[in-house]
């Protein structure tokens, strides 16, 4: 199996997400958007449609009919139904006409409509797409070369589609599932496998990220190219601090928080665009005293879609709202605006909260992450990895904490906590000067004291501000303030919008140059400049580094794993293997733990039963979760990111490590630990994670391997190895299994 496989992996997610993500809603509501623009039409997709999967699959497993055939004959029949309603509409138009019947060509025409439409924007679009494909290139090529769940969590949410699978919503407790939901459906629709969707989905769906903030960015700045200069910078120029490569990290995981991250920006953008655009409402016998607009109702979509999604998206959207709203308060809560709005956000609640209501009330419980996130906003723990590590360091108690942020100290400790602390203090210092500068030319826009900048400062105010709240919120536990957002996790948000700032020169200076040199020049001055960013950031080394997936396998490992669930039967076999084996084949085959293979072959009497048993052992036993930060050609990344990140996190992963490829960290299996006894950590997670105990768990069952060879030479084989890792594996009749118990 080679790199040929994971590329036909992902060519299978990347076509089913296009047609369930965009194609399906664009042929179902196709009457609905004909004749709204591309913004609209993109914004409606990538909300609308998460929100109905979401519905549609929890409703059906509050009814206990939710299984793969129903919910693929429902999205099909919904699909086809509209396509043969317009092919009948064709008909008749044409008919109408006189024409030669061709039912076919009103959706070709609509096709190269569609095209034609994109392709208008010329050199824009142009660089907006090379931008996208060159982001989609960045976060996922860590898949390609590590074809691994790349975090932990991975498990979990694996274990949750897996529920919905076999028919069981909320498996894990009551937490948002859109995402899930999501997943399942690409399985039940187009038979992706649900580890190739966890591996490549986010690689693919960050490009929705990255339009949302460009879409947002539109309505803030002048200069048409500004958003993609501020693009190109976000995919090229490094970053400093722990917690932004963390960030970055994340960005490249199939994770509920990162799906969702694009609703905070269509919130504010449609909310901007209501409270600009909207019109009292014209009736028959008159004209209503409130105000709507199609602007209304997809803000109320994408507030729903980010309460579906994930929590911590309702957070950053209604921060992120809150910095425009505070320039346009008087319009906003005027009754003519804010009772429709206020209606919007209730529906958009009850729509997203109802399928999760219906779990609560059916018995299942909250799920104990929402527990978690609650805990988490003391602080408690940011405060205790900041202070970590050191001789001198000393953990303040909470209330100290606290206490030591005096009004007096705030802006010095976000400065020091916020702007330093993720850009270092040349960077902070010129993030601060070009705020600083921006702040002043907005109040002489204000004044109208100087005519050039009036016509370009309008959106730049809530642009500042909310840099200002992003940097509030993460130094929050230093001053004192709840946590709101843990693990940094608003970073890549705020990160977005630090660097668009920081373009506020170069927009001013395109907006003012337009009048003087044409559109026509600037535009090809301003894909160069997006170019030139790219370069820029090369020759002064400030080109951005190669990310990492925490490593628990081995890439032999995860082949092998394919490999046998492509070429054996269902449930015709068992793998023996740790619990990192269990997700991907568990709805192939079956799966034994290797703690529990090890422990039971010290006794007579100990069999398993399915026809074929596979034995995974490390001869290299792996550093569990591992950051293992990835190599490559030099003109998509740099390694540069591996000191940054391990001088911080390993105060909150001591018993783990970091690596930059191809060295990692391993031991080696020996007879001498063979012999050893195996640790009882009281916890047998713990068992996999700890590399003492590892060791000594693979050695026991290579000797093991080794000695049913020996016994059984005709049976006992090897199904793949190499100088990490074997993988042995016999076949045995139905009625008549192996006694495995030989030591």
């Amino acid at each position: 199996m080679d790199t040929g496989y994971w590329a036909i992996e992902y060519g299978k997610v990347f076509c089913g997400y296009l047609f369930f993500m965009f194609l399906w809603p664009s042929v179902v509501f196709g009457g609905y958007l004909r004749e709204k623009c591309r913004t609209y039409r993109f914004s409606f997709c990538v909300t609308v449609q998460v929100v109905i999967v979401n519905t549609v699959v929890l409703i059906l497993g509050l009814f206990h009919i939710l299984d793969p055939r129903i919910t693929a004959a429902l999205f099909y029949g919904v699909f086809f139904a509209a396509l043969l309603r317009k092919i009948i509409l064709a008909y008749g138009k044409e008919k109408r006409a006189g024409k030669r019947i061709r039912p076919w060509r009103s959706i070709v025409f609509r096709v190269k409509e569609c095209f034609w439409s994109i392709a208008g924007c010329g050199i824009e679009y142009a660089v907006l797409g090379i931008l996208l494909i060159f982001g989609m290139m960045y976060f996922s090529y860590g898949a390609f070369q590590t074809p691994s769940y790349g975090f932990g969590d991975l498990y979990i949410h694996h274990e949750w589609i897996y529920g919905l699978m076999e028919g069981k919503i909320f498996s894990a407790g009551v937490y948002p599932e859109a995402m899930h939901c999501f997943i399942y459906c690409l399985d039940a629709l187009f038979g992706i496998r649900v580890y190739s969707s966890l591996l490549f989905l986010q690689g693919i769906h960050v490009t929705v990220f990255l339009i949302s903030a460009y879409l947002l960015m539109k309505e803030i700045f002048h200069w048409k190219y500004t958003p993609l200069f501020v693009l190109a910078l976000f995919l090229t120029l490094d970053v400093v601090s722990a917690d932004q490569v963390y960030s970055m990290f994340r960005l490249q995981i199939t994770l509920p928080l990162e799906f969702g991250l694009h609703t905070q920006f269509l919130c504010a953008l449609f909310l901007v665009r209501y409270l600009k655009n909207a019109r009292q409402i014209k009736r028959k016998n008159g004209t209503s005293r409130y105000c709507w607009d199609e602007n209304l109702f997809l803000f109320l979509m994408s507030f729903a879609a980010s309460v579906v999604i994930h929590f911590y998206t309702t957070i950053m959207a209604f921060i992120v709202c809150a910095a425009f709203a505070v320039f346009m308060a008087k319009r906003l809560f005027s009754k003519e605006y804010f009772i429709p709005l206020a209606a919007s956000v209730l529906c958009g609640g009850l729509i997203a909260v109802l399928p999760l209501a219906g779990g609560l009330a059916s018995g299942i419980p909250f799920n104990y992450s929402i527990n978690w996130a609650i805990n988490s906003m003391d602080g408690e723990s940011t405060r205790e990895l900041e202070n970590a590590g050191g001789e001198d360091a000393q953990v303040l108690p909470k209330k100290e904490q606290a206490v030591s942020a005096v009004p007096v100290n705030v802006l010095k400790e976000i400065y020091t906590k916020g702007y330093a602390a993720l850009y270092g203090t040349a960077r902070a210092n010129l993030i601060l000067c070009v705020t600083l500068a921006s702040v002043l030319l907005c109040a002489l826009a204000k004044k109208r004291l100087w005519k050039p900048v009036c016509e370009v400062c309008g959106g730049y105010p809530p642009l500042l501000l909310f840099t200002f709240l992003f940097m509030l919120t993460y130094a929050a536990p230093h001053i004192g303030l709840p946590e709101i957002i843990s693990d940094s996790r608003f970073c890549m948000s705020g990160h977005m919008m630090i660097l668009a700032v920081l373009m506020i020169p170069a927009d001013i200076l395109f907006s003012i140059l337009v009048h003087f040199y044409g559109d026509r020049v600037l535009s090809i001055c301003s894909a160069v400049g997006a170019a030139g960013i790219y370069v820029l950031t090369v020759l002064t080394g400030h080109f951005h580094g190669y990310l990492f997936y925490e490593l628990t396998r081995y890439n032999g490992t995860v082949e092998v794993t394919s490999s046998i669930i492509d070429s054996f039967p269902e449930k015709s076999y068992v793998v023996v293997a740790p619990t990192d084996e269990l997700y991907p084949v568990i709805k192939y085959g079956w799966h034994e733990e290797l703690l529990r293979f090890v422990q039971n072959t010290e006794q007579e009497g100990y069999t398993l039963t399915p026809e074929y048993v596979f034995i995974y052992v490390e001869k290299k036993p792996i550093l569990y979760a591992q950051a293992y930060f990835f190599e490559g050609p030099s003109w998509l990344a740099r390694e540069k990111y591996k000191d940054i990140y391990w001088d911080k996190y390993s105060k909150k992963y001591p018993d783990t490590g970091a690596t930059q490829a191809p060295e990692l960290l391993a031991s080696q299996v020996a007879k001498e630990e063979a012999e050893k006894p195996l640790i009882d950590y009281g916890n047998a997670w713990l068992s996999y994670t700890r590399l003492e105990n590892r060791t000594i768990m693979e050695s026991k069952a290579y000797e093991w391997c080794e000695r049913f060879k020996e016994l059984h030479p005709q049976d006992m084989k090897v199904y793949y190895e190499d100088e990490d890792f074997v993988c042995y594996y016999f076949r045995q009749d139905d009625n008549l299994q192996y006694d495995l118990g030989i030591n």
